[in-house]
C-alpha cells in the first residue's frame, strides 16, 4: 500500500469521527409534556411556556381567519349537527357523544379545526367571507371541550377589521360571555391565544421571527385515528427535508441532494419509538433532518435521546451546514479541504487538503477579520499538516486555504 493511499484512508477515517462545530442541545417540555418550546436553530431555546392554559388560537396574518384548537393538551371541538346559528339558544347537546370531532390540520399552520369544512373559496369552515364588506360571518355554532375539561358551546360570530368576535356559554346557555380578540394586539405572533376556562385571551407565542421549530403536543393520525402525540413542528417559512438510512447521520452534509418540504410536520414525532419490552423510548437510528431556517440557513439536526413523561427531556445535536462545508469563491486546484479537532483546545491544529498546485498559503481570521496566523504550504497531492495556534484565545475564527487566487474556508472554535 503506496504512501498517499494510507494518508488518504487515514484522512477518511478522521472525516468520519468528527463532529466540526456540532452543537448538543438540551430541552425540557415537563414533565407529561405539559409545556412548550420554541426554538431558534442559531440561537437556541426562544421560550418554553405552560401548553395547558389555552384552548383557542387565532391567526393573526393579515390575510387569514384560522382558528386552531388545542388538540395536543386535550381540547375537543364538535360541529353542532342539528342546526344553524339560530338554535344558539336551543342548543341540544343531549347525543353530543354521537357527534364527529373535528381536528387541526397538523400539515399547514394555516387550516385550523374550525377550517376544516370550507366547502368553497368564500366559505372559512366557520363562516362566509363577504366581498362587500370582507368580513367573515359566522355560520356554525360548535361544542368544545376544554383543556380542563369542561363543556361549552361556541359561536364564531364575525371576523371584521382585524378583530375576530365570538360568545360561548355553558351548554345549558348559563355564563355567557361575549368576547373580543384584535390581532393588533398580537403583532410579529403568528397566533393570539384565549382560555375558555379563564376567560382570558393569552399572549404566550414569541415573535415568529424569533424561532424555527416548536416541541409540542398536537393530533395527527396513527394508524388512521388522530392520536396526541409528541413531537416537532416547523415555523412558517422553515422548510424541513427528512433524510433516512444512513451510515453516520452525525456525519451526513449532502442537503443539496434532498427535497426541502414545507409541511409543518416533516420533523414530526416518529423519530423516536416505545421499546415495550424495556418500557423506554429510543431513537430511530440512521436518520437526520436539514432544515432550512427564517434566514436560509441550512442545520442539521439529529435526535440523541427522549427520557418521555416523566421529564420531557428532548437531545438532539445541530449543526449549521452552510458554515461547516468549505466554500470556494472561484475554480480551485483544491480538491478537498479538512480541519481538525473543531472544537480545539490545547491539541496541534491539522489540517488535509488535495491540492495540484506546489503552493498553498492557510490564514486564519478573527471574526473582525484581523488575521492572526499564516502558514505556506509547498508540494503538491494529499497532504495533512500539523500546526501549533495555542496562542489565540478562544472564540470563533475562520481558516482559509488559499491557491492560485481561489479561497476555502472552514469555521473554527477554540475553547
Amino acid at each position: 500500500m503506496s504512501k498517499s493511499t494510507i494518508l488518504f484512508l487515514s484522512f477518511i477515517i478522521l472525516l468520519c469521527n468528527i463532529n466540526a462545530l456540532a452543537q448538543n442541545e438540551s430541552i425540557s417540555i415537563q414533565p407529561s409534556y405539559s409545556n412548550q418550546s420554541f426554538y431558534s436553530m442559531e440561537n437556541g431555546e426562544a421560550s418554553n411556556v405552560d401548553n395547558t392554559n389555552w384552548d383557542l388560537a387565532f391567526s393573526t396574518e393579515s390575510m387569514s381567519s384560522s382558528i386552531r384548537i388545542n388538540g395536543g393538551m386535550g381540547t375537543e371541538l364538535y360541529l353542532y349537527p342539528l342546526g344553524d346559528t339560530t338554535d344558539w339558544i336551543t342548543f341540544n347537546a343531549a347525543n353530543i357523544a354521537n357527534w364527529n370531532p373535528v381536528h387541526n390540520s397538523d400539515t399547514n399552520w394555516y387550516l385550523g379545526a374550525f377550517d376544516k369544512y370550507s366547502t368553497s373559496a368564500f366559505d372559512m369552515g366557520w363562516g362566509m367571507y363577504n366581498m362587500t364588506t370582507h368580513y367573515v360571518y359566522g355560520d356554525s355554532i360548535y361544542a368544545i371541550k376544554t383543556v380542563s375539561g369542561d363543556w361549552k358551546k361556541l359561536w364564531i360570530q364575525k371576523l371584521a377589521g382585524g378583530e375576530y368576535t365570538f360568545k360561548y356559554a355553558n351548554l345549558d346557555g348559563t355564563n355567557e360571555v361575549v368576547e373580543i380578540i384584535q390581532k393588533s394586539n398580537f403583532t410579529g405572533k403568528n397566533f393570539a391565544y384565549y382560555s375558555l376556562d379563564q376567560n382570558t385571551s393569552i399572549n404566550r407565542e414569541p415573535n415568529s421571527q424569533e424561532w424555527d421549530i416548536t416541541f409540542t403536543k398536537y393530533i395527527t393520525p396513527v394508524q388512521g385515528m388522530p392520536y396526541s402525540v409528541t413531537g416537532v413542528l416547523s415555523n412558517i417559512g422553515v422548510d424541513v427535508a427528512q433524510v433516512e438510512n444512513l451510515p453516520d447521520p452525525n456525519s451526513y452534509t449532502d442537503y443539496n441532494q434532498h427535497q426541502m418540504m414545507t409541511e409543518m410536520n416533516t420533523i414530526g414525532y416518529d423519530w423516536k419509538s416505545f421499546d415495550m419490552s424495556a418500557m423506554s423510548y429510543y431513537i430511530e437510528p440512521n436518520t437526520c433532518y436539514f432544515i432550512k431556517d427564517l434566514n436560509n440557513k441550512i442545520w442539521r439536526l439529529v435526535f440523541t435521546e427522549f427520557e418521555g413523561s416523566s421529564t420531557g427531556v428532548i437531545e438532539f445535536k445541530t449543526e449549521e451546514m452552510t458554515n461547516s462545508t468549505f466554500i470556494a469563491e472561484s475554480d480551485s486546484d483544491i480538491s478537498s479541504f479538512e480541519i481538525y479537532p473543531n472544537p480545539i483546545n490545547d491539541e496541534n491544529l491539522t489540517i488535509v487538503f488535495d491540492n495540484s498546485a506546489n503552493n498553498t498559503t492557510l490564514d486564519i481570521y478573527d471574526l473582525t477579520g484581523k488575521n492572526v496566523y499564516t502558514k505556506l504550504f509547498f508540494g503538491a497531492g494529499l497532504q495533512a499538516k500539523s500546526m501549533k495556534i495555542h496562542n489565540l484565545n478562544k472564540g470563533i475564527y475562520i481558516v482559509a486555504l488559499n491557491s492560485k487566487g481561489s479561497t476555502f474556508k472552514k469555521k473554527l472554535v477554540v475553547q
